[in-house]
């Protein structure tokens, strides 16, 4: 598993999430110059917007001209999206042109390195190797709570980001060399109606569902994790990133061989219920160690559920649609991005961070019950048929 072309692609999403890692940093800018939980929520969720509207011709990009390409210009729309940055003086106006480009380049580039990866580690080791890569994604994390304990403060983000754009740029030498996998007449893209029914299939429904309820949890941290411990007066908010990283990368090394060796569909409800717990420990922390704790907590699920939902989709459709189904994948996470944080956080406007996180915490619940219904019924039945490769 650990050829060349895997180090080079870990090289290059690393030097690619360090970017994506800094844009994290951007709600705690918006709350310096004065926008509400809602506004936040609103401009981080807009780049979902743009996401899902590019996101069919991402599908079909990575399947018809190649992952590498998808990916180089979705590398290159992130760095820009970072550079304007630089002139966001109020929450609308650039910051949602900001994310709006960000949201189009993190489409192309997120989908397309998840199934570039997915192509170049053996089948059988598929969500070991998913998990390890993602490592390099999660890692730059830390990298928030490195720049607040050297003294950047939030009005310093400002430049911060368009300065983090030159590691994205980077990171297209070493994808560059990747040799990708030649296609052949069996990867040829099926008709549109074929497609559909591929992505249909009633193996990946419970996929489908647990991956839109992780990815409301997931984004939930991204978007209020900071902003809630500031307004807490914890100190140095940012280091729920660094237990947050920390329990990702931990529970990644310690059990990466773990879901091929029990099957993925055991893993979904732990890495589910973790998660949660780690909303349900935020939503309480009132001390340095409760954040850290939720942070931690956040990271083991996070750290956990990726890599299983991510092979349960790769596995689960024909090879020849690989790049579309995890196109819709990585659109659910989208979709999560643009409903949760600005539902939720006006729910906080209203009541508080507290309550905005245990809510989030009990609509996981509910999801993961109608996900244990869909799972035993249909879950069982993932094998392809031979035609579908």
């Amino acid at each position: 598993m650990f050829t060349p072309d895997f180090v080079r692609i870990v090289v290059a999403h690393t030097l690619s999430s360090l970017g994506w890692s800094s844009m994290l940093l951007l709600p705690v800018y918006l709350d310096h110059i004065g926008a509400n939980r809602a506004r936040i929520g609103e401009s981080m969720g807009s780049a979902a917007i743009a996401g899902l509207l590019v996101r069919p011709l991402v599908g079909v990009g990575l399947d018809r001209w190649g992952r590498k390409k998808v990916i180089a210009v979705g590398g290159c729309l992130q760095a820009l999206a970072m550079v304007l940055v630089w002139w966001i003086d109020r929450p609308d106006g650039v910051a949602w042109a900001s994310r709006v480009a960000f949201g189009l380049g993190a489409a192309a580039a997120f989908t397309g390195y998840f199934t570039l990866v997915t192509d170049l580690v053996p089948p059988t080791r598929r969500t070991e190797g998913i998990a390890l890569f993602g490592i390099s994604g999660l890692l730059p994390l830390w990298i928030n709570p490195l720049l607040t304990r050297v003294g950047v403060s939030a009005e310093e983000v400002r430049w911060v980001v368009p300065i983090a754009a030159s590691a994205v740029l980077c990171s297209l030498w070493p994808l560059s060399r990747i040799r990708e996998r030649p296609r052949t007449a069996a990867d040829a893209l099926p008709p549109l109606r074929t497609l559909a029914r591929a992505l249909g299939r009633r193996p990946l429904w419970s996929a489908w569902l647990a991956t839109f309820a992780f990815a409301a949890l997931v984004v939930l941290f991204q978007a209020f994790a900071t902003v809630t411990a500031a307004a807490r007066g914890l100190p140095i908010p940012t280091d729920v990133w660094l237990t947050y990283g920390g329990g990702a990368v931990a529970i990644r090394l310690v059990g990466a061989k773990l879901p091929d060796r029990v099957g993925t569909h055991n893993l979904v409800a732990p890495a589910m219920a973790v998660l949660a717990f780690g909303a349900l420990a935020l939503a309480a922390a009132e001390s340095h160690s409760g954040l850290l704790l939720a942070g931690l907590l956040g990271g083991i699920g996070h750290g956990l559920g990726f890599p299983v939902l991510t092979s349960q989709v790769a596995s689960r459709c024909p090879a020849a649609v690989r790049g579309s189904a995890l196109s819709v994948f990585t659109g659910l996470w989208d979709v999560a991005f643009l409903v949760a944080p600005a539902a939720l956080g006006r729910l906080a406007d209203a009541h508080s961070d507290a309550a905005m996180l245990a809510a989030a915490a009990a609509l996981a619940a509910l999801a993961l019950l109608i996900w244990a219904g869909l799972e035993a019924r249909y879950g069982g039945r993932a094998a392809l048929p031979r035609s579908a490769g």
